[in-house]
């Protein structure tokens, strides 16, 4: 098993513990709390070279070692971040705990990744988010807290705020001497266990850090010339946002970018998210679609980007999909439907398929939201979900599962005791899995 070790405070430590039991199965897991910025980089001196794989609670801690050690660059690590389902379960959290709360007088720290907070609230309704005077590409991160605690003791004071909702867990003692109410914001167990599983991929390709990436990014709507022009200055935004990182080519109604394999993990938190996407969405008006391809040759990951990017078009909105060696593709990224599947299944499961009347590809994703789910049931509506299909055809896939002798229906009774009881579907993992192999 791998080694990972978990950098982290004591308030994070608490969150990540959600999901102890879930990484111990797959690795051997060492806690390392730290009190202060100095403690944290005495930690990685003594401890970073000592684990296959380092895991940080939070982008400041991993900033604040790669200041002084570069070199955690060079090996696995990845850290906890906040998606933006995770800023939506908290809005939904803060309105029931604070009935009548004004979320115009609500502060927000400013999220690493767009929100799209226009979809919860009304312009005039909008959260205050975090625009601290701090270089933060150049500052030392271990110089955050002093400006940040200044910036956040000016907010409070002006009385324009009632709640400050930070990602800043280590400033508890600052918070509590100077009364400022505030709530943090922390990753839920679901978005920790995609970025752990993200960390075990890395691991699992490691040895092929340097090969070549290759992402296509396309619209499959037919774009007139301002909304050509406006997608080509979006991409080259995008570039310079990130810090110049790819090659860019125009290639008729798609553009090209190329990039090495580690980059990309960074770029998207080892396979979690897609930067890119989020960046080209929140500047455009039409849906736009990225498949991002790896392999050890550019042919094979020219091959892979294409079978990504065409998954990512079965999607409704904008998606980004990435395809790596051994037939795995991982997504949609940045969505909570993302899973890991291979979109080549077995010969055996090919046969399955047959056998019920089921795509062995639908097979290969069910597999893989019951490994996600860590349990063996589901509902069509959960099935219609993850694999962005109607509920009826859902029904239609977990029926034939049954007929086949591959799944068996339990009833869970509705809470209003009206209506027939929803069907659950228990299946049979074990068929499953020795057909996925």
């Amino acid at each position: 098993m791998y080694s990972i070790g978990i950098l982290t405070n004591e308030q994070s430590l608490r969150q990540i513990m959600q999901i102890d039991a879930e990484m111990r199965r797959c690795a051997n897991i060492t806690y390392l709390p730290y009190t202060s910025p100095e403690h944290l980089r005495f930690l990685y001196e003594q401890n970073g070279d000592k684990f296959d794989a380092l895991l940080f609670s939070g982008s400041y801690p991993y900033n604040v070692i790669r200041k002084q050690f570069p070199a955690v660059d060079e090996i696995p690590h990845a850290y906890f971040n906040i998606s933006d389902r995770d800023y939506y379960k908290l809005v939904a959290q803060l309105a029931v705990q604070n009935p009548g709360l004004d979320f115009s007088r609500v502060y927000f720290d400013r999220p690493e990744f767009p929100v799209d907070f226009y979809s919860i609230f009304q312009r005039a309704d909008q959260p205050l988010l975090g625009t601290a005077p701090i270089d933060w590409a150049n500052v030392d991160a271990a110089d955050w807290y002093k400006p940040l605690q200044q910036y956040y003791k000016v907010l409070w004071d002006s009385g324009t705020v009632d709640l400050l909702v930070t990602r800043f867990a280590s400033m508890e003692t600052y918070f509590r001497d100077h009364q400022i109410r505030h709530h943090y914001l922390m990753p839920a167990p679901e978005s920790m266990e995609e970025t752990f599983r993200g960390l075990i991929v890395q691991l699992d390709t490691s040895a092929k850090d340097n090969a070549a990436c290759i992402g296509l990014i396309l619209s499959t709507q037919v774009l007139s010339t301002d909304q050509q022009k406006a997608f080509y200055n979006r991409i080259q935004a995008c570039n310079r946002q990130l810090g110049m990182p790819f090659l860019i080519y125009e290639q008729n109604d798609r553009y090209e970018i190329t990039v090495n394999q580690s980059v990309l993990k960074d770029l998207t938190q080892q396979y979690t998210t897609c930067p890119v996407t989020a960046y080209l969405d929140g500047g455009l008006t039409f849906p736009i679609y990225v498949g991002w391809g790896c392999a050890g040759n550019v042919i094979d990951a020219h091959r892979n980007a294409q079978r990504a990017v065409k998954e990512a078009t079965m999607c409704k909105n904008s998606a980004a999909f990435i395809a790596i060696d051994d037939n795995v593709m991982i997504g949609p990224l940045s969505s909570s439907r993302r899973i890991i599947y291979s979109d080549a299944p077995s010969e055996a499961l090919t046969n399955l398929g047959e056998q019920v009347g089921i795509t062995p590809l639908y097979l290969s994703k069910i597999l893989s939201v019951l490994t996600k789910k860590g349990e063996s049931t589901l509902s069509s509506e959960e099935l219609a979900f993850f694999l962005n299909i109607t509920t009826r055809s859902a029904s239609r896939i977990l029926s034939k599962l049954e007929a086949g002798g591959l799944a068996t229906v339990q009833y869970n009774r509705q809470i209003n005791l009206r209506g027939r009881p929803a069907k659950i579907y228990k299946i049979d993992l074990a068929a499953l899995k020795g057909s996925s192999t």
